[in-house]
């Protein structure tokens, strides 16, 4: 996972969410998603696939039925 930008709770997680790439499907935490993949290098659409409830570990956790 690539991470820049961090932001962090009070514990020092990093809060910022998570993004997968369309096309090659890299997944990482970013405050907004790029124009271009980090590790594609190519003009991707990115979903956000952060977990937004408890049932999946809440912010800081990737969501597993958005991967």
């Amino acid at each position: 996972m690539i991470n820049n930008n961090c932001t962090t709770d009070a514990h020092g997680r990093n809060t910022n969410p998570y993004w997968k790439c369309g096309s090659c499907g890299t997944t990482f935490q970013e405050l907004s998603s790029p124009e271009v993949c980090p590790s594609c290098k190519q003009h991707c659409e990115f979903k956000d696939v952060t977990c937004y409830s408890p049932d999946c570990g809440g912010p800081g956790n990737i969501d597993p039925r958005l991967v």
